[in-house]
């Protein structure tokens, strides 16, 4: 996820910085200092991912060399307390691929630095480790016109408000101040050549960044350069942890930046689970306060209609009267066209239709009885005739005996004895 990091340092001769050996550090590179002899060799390390050096029109092209360029800064500048270089550090968003983040920056480069005279020397870093970061080493000299090193400082007449300048006055003679060679004397002050060291400036480099960062990301990635106070959030913010702190981690010790950014996002956990709840309570507080205000309005209304309610009462019922008055005399038309269309009828005719469908339902059963009679009677004729043709049959086998049988029942008819 992208995070915001602009930060602004100075390298000054006065805390023992060099500004080759924090050249060939940032860009990986082996330089030589010929303010001492010492070469600074770091061609060695490693997620330096890439590397440039953009200078403004009026630069002398010799300078897109890094040691030609950091030699002569250190070679202008004199003083043992001076500032050799300003440094930005800044975070480069992890949803950009390469080409993305060298744009970025050197846009921004370009625009914030380099088109107000600044020359810029910046690398990316990266080691994969899901934090992208570029260094931006500027001058903080001014070249002329012809390419030459400006002085920091200048002076300058004080003018007043015609634009004409005020004398210097003897405070002995109350007449103006006659210098060396006999030359007037006018109030002057010193200026510094630009407005690079003006602390406004973080604060529009800063909004700037968050800008051009968000050009490139989606809406619900977006970062805000501003602090949690003045974007009104209650978030505690961490702290820097920095390289040395998360390799002590790595080799399994403890580091107190570490263990207090972890302190601190239990605190913003716990407020933001109280924060979710005091929201809670001021919501149903409201709606609280909504129910009344309904509740009230409720009455209100209702106290309005008991006022008029006798009025509304008779309006109504003379309404409800006319109406029923109007039904009525409808029913009534409707009744005389049906008693005009209704035809004659009696009982008696009511009653003689029923009984003439009664004797023909009864005829009708009758001739339907004689002709399953009739059916019945022709089934058990041919029956009968049937049967008698079987016991004619029957009878002439009785009489209708072979040989055998013959002589055995001829022997029978004789006597064969007295007992027999």
């Amino acid at each position: 996820m992208a995070i915001f990091h602009l930060s602004v340092k100075i390298i000054s001769r006065s805390s023992g910085r060099s500004a080759i050996a924090a050249a060939a550090y940032r860009a990986g590179e082996k330089l030589k200092n010929e303010e001492n002899g010492k070469t600074h060799d770091f061609s060695k390390k490693k997620g330096v991912v890439y590397s440039e050096i953009q200078l403004p029109e009026n630069a002398p092209s010799e300078y897109k060399d890094r040691q030609t360029l950091w030699n002569k800064v250190q070679e202008i500048e004199k003083r043992a307390d001076a500032q050799l270089a300003r440094e930005v550090e800044v975070a480069l968003p992890q949803e950009l691929d390469r080409k993305k983040q060298i744009e970025l920056a050197h846009n921004y480069i370009q625009e914030q630095f380099v088109d107000k005279g600044m020359i810029a020397d910046w690398s990316i870093h990266d080691k994969g480790d899901g934090n992208p970061h570029a260094h931006i080493m500027l001058t903080t000299r001014s070249l002329k016109k012809d390419g030459s090193w400006a002085p920091k400082q200048k002076s300058t007449y004080i003018l007043d408000e015609n634009r004409e300048k005020i004398p210097q006055i003897d405070p002995k003679t109350g007449k103006q101040k006659i210098g060396a060679r006999g030359r007037k004397m006018w109030k002057r002050t010193t200026v510094t050549y630009n407005d690079w060291n003006n602390k406004d400036n973080v604060e529009l480099w800063r909004n700037e960044w968050a800008k051009q960062v968000n050009h490139y990301l989606e809406p619900s990635k977006k970062i805000d350069n501003r602090s949690y106070k003045r974007q009104g959030i209650t978030k505690m913010p961490t702290i820097h942890e920095g390289y040395v702190a998360r390799e002590i981690e790595k080799r399994g010790g403890s580091s107190d930046r570490i263990e207090t950014n972890k302190m601190i996002k239990k605190i913003n956990s716990a407020k933001n689970n109280i924060i979710i709840l005091l929201d809670k309570i001021e919501r149903m507080k409201i709606r609280r306060k909504q129910l009344k205000q309904l509740r009230e309005r409720a009455i209100k209304a209702i106290l309005r209609i008991i006022r008029n309610k006798e009025q509304q009462y008779q309006l109504f019922k003379k309404k409800l009267d006319e109406w029923e008055e109007q039904l009525n005399e409808q029913f009534n038309r409707q009744n005389k066209r049906n008693d005009g269309r209704k035809r004659k009828t009696s009982s008696e005719d009511t009653t003689i239709r029923i009984r003439k469908r009664g004797i023909e339902r009864r005829e009708r059963d009758f001739k339907l009885r004689e002709q399953e009679i009739k059916r019945t009677s022709d089934k058990s004729i041919k029956r009968r005739d049937l049967s008698k043709g079987h016991e004619n049959a029957e009878r002439s086998s009785k009489n209708h005996r072979s040989g055998r049988e013959t002589q055995y029942y001829q022997g029978f008819d004789k006597p064969k004895g007295r007992g027999m």
